[in-house]
């Protein structure tokens, strides 16, 4: 996972809520949507951390091993970078 070579696409608009996270790819009108703790790692992401970084913070948020934060930051991070959501820097 390299999350501190990526940044959100230039055509993607995020809005965060007590809900989650919801992204609208403008260039081809995809929305995609995600929990909490995607919320979480997406602003993250925004703040350049790493995503080493991310897993420790989400560890500790949540109370989980950092091992499966750092899968989940991993898998989470993967999807976006598919889905264009998510380009490198």
């Amino acid at each position: 996972m390299h999350a501190d070579r990526l940044r959100p696409s230039p055509a993607v608009r995020a809005s965060i809520s007590t809900d989650g996270l919801v992204l609208l790819d403008a260039s081809g009108g995809f929305v995609w949507s995600s929990n909490q703790v995607g919320a979480r790692i997406w602003q993250l992401i925004e703040q350049r951390r790493s995503g080493a970084e991310i897993a420790l913070q989400l560890a500790g948020d949540y109370g989980i091993a950092h091992e499966r934060a750092r899968g989940d930051v991993a898998a989470f991070v993967a999807a976006l970078v598919e889905r264009g959501l998510l380009v490198q820097d």
